[in-house]
């Protein structure tokens, strides 16, 4: 029993590799010059070893998609579940982008660009849209609620996700502004919303932003 469990933990930890050295080799050289050769060269592992674990290029590049959002989605529980007044619990999901930082910017980049060619990253990326604005729909409902106001939440979710997306893209892109900056503006959006005082609520919420409970660990990506 104890040789399989070793097995296993040592084919969890390789799959991770793999994964983890798909993401750097994107980063690096871009979704459709990523090869089996990139991947492993990244990885430190065999070419074996990838057609061993998943059955083509394909495949572990929309593994790594999945386990990469996995990260974020668990990322963002962490945050729900520590911050405890309502308004900064959405104020901070939907800057969510701007808070966490693995050194991996660029990369949802290129798998956007994927999607048009990949139906299956496609997919995955219009999951994603569609759990986050739903999320912030919820929080956006939560904090309504608790203030006995009435608002469209549906559009105020459109809204927030799209200012949330589009300065994220805006910033990675053109590395004009901060992630300060950005998360200013949704402050001041959504305070002007409810009539808070942006004062009262920080940029980074006090809690720890860098360990989190994750089923889909990954270590930070060192730049250049």
């Amino acid at each position: 029993m104890r040789t399989v469990t070793r097995e296993t933990r040592i084919s969890e930890q390789r799959k991770r590799e793999l994964i983890v050295g798909t993401l750097n080799s994107i980063c690096k050289h871009g979704y459709l010059n990523s090869t089996i050769n990139t991947i492993s060269e990244e990885s430190g592992l065999s070419r074996g070893l990838i057609n061993h674990y998943f059955a083509s290029k394909d495949d572990l590049i929309t593994a790594a998609h999945r386990y990469f959002l996995q990260n974020a989605d668990d990322f963002y529980r962490h945050m729900a579940n520590t911050i405890e007044d309502r308004f900064d619990r959405l104020f901070y999901a939907a800057c969510g982008p701007f808070l966490r930082d693995l050194g991996y910017e660029e990369l949802l980049i290129h798998y956007m660009s994927a999607a048009w060619i990949v139906p299956e990253i496609r997919a995955l990326h219009q999951e994603l849209w569609g759990k986050y604005r739903a999320y912030i729909g919820r929080r956006l409902a939560a904090v309504a609620h608790e203030r006995g106001m009435e608002i469209d939440i549906r559009m105020s979710a459109i809204t927030v996700t799209q200012l949330s997306d589009g300065l994220w893209v805006g910033k990675v892109m053109e590395e004009a502004y901060t992630s300060d900056e950005c998360c200013i503006i949704i402050r001041k959006w959504l305070c002007d919303l409810f009539g808070e005082d942006p004062d009262k609520h920080p940029l980074r919420p006090d809690i720890d932003l860098e360990t989190y409970p994750t089923s889909a660990p990954m270590p930070k990506r060192l730049r250049g």
